[in-house]
């Protein structure tokens, strides 16, 4: 959790105006988590975030390098998923890349407050 608490700190330095990022920072050390297998399609990545044109650009941009490395076998990290909703807190790009190959089920980290 220390990595993605990083990298969310990291984003919100650079887009303070995104809200859910601190939602997200305030929420997750309050989170237990379990591994799981999920449908791809129960995941919802979160509206606002994906309305971001930036967001758009710059996670079309990694999913394109991403797809690279997981058609050449290199396995990817689970994806994390709040339960509440089923949003997608964690890993927009692998999913992008999942949601392009038709991949049916997901391992993901699902945590409950």
């Amino acid at each position: 959790m220390k990595w993605i608490l990083r990298e969310w700190k990291s984003d919100h330095k650079e887009a303070p105006d995104e809200e859910w990022t601190v939602e997200w920072m305030d929420m997750l050390p309050n989170m237990e988590f379990a591994l799981e297998v999920l449908k791809l399609e129960s995941i919802h990545p979160r509206a606002d975030l994906m309305s971001v044109e930036d967001f758009q650009t710059s996670l079309k941009e990694r999913a394109d390098d991403r797809e690279e490395s997981m058609l050449r076998g290199v396995s990817i990290e689970a994806l994390l998923i709040n339960r509440n909703g089923m949003e997608l807190m964690d890993g927009y790009t692998r999913y992008m890349v999942l949601q392009r190959h038709s991949q049916k089920e997901v391992y993901a980290y699902v945590g409950s407050v």
